[in-house]
């Protein structure tokens, strides 16, 4: 993928599979998210996006949903 960015962010909220499907499916609809890998263990979401994606957006994207994110480390463009 040319000009991807990947993000990695934390996830509050998450507790199970289900949660996991849930907030993968929710920030997979985000506009300009690519890939989303969640590792529950963690509680933290890789997301590659074909643009620059507020965390702001994100958690739109998760409302209604109590869970939360962070963004855990700086863009890395790829």
């Amino acid at each position: 993928m040319e000009n991807s960015i990947k993000h990695t962010y934390h996830i509050g909220g998450m507790s199970c599979g289900g949660c996991v499907t849930t907030v993968k499916n929710k920030l997979s609809n985000a506009t300009g998210v690519t890939s989303v890998k969640i590792d529950l263990a963690k509680k933290e979401a890789e997301i590659t996006s074909s643009q620059a994606i507020k965390a702001d957006t994100l958690q739109e994207a998760l409302r209604n949903t109590g869970y939360t994110i962070a963004e855990l480390r700086d863009s890395i463009s790829l």
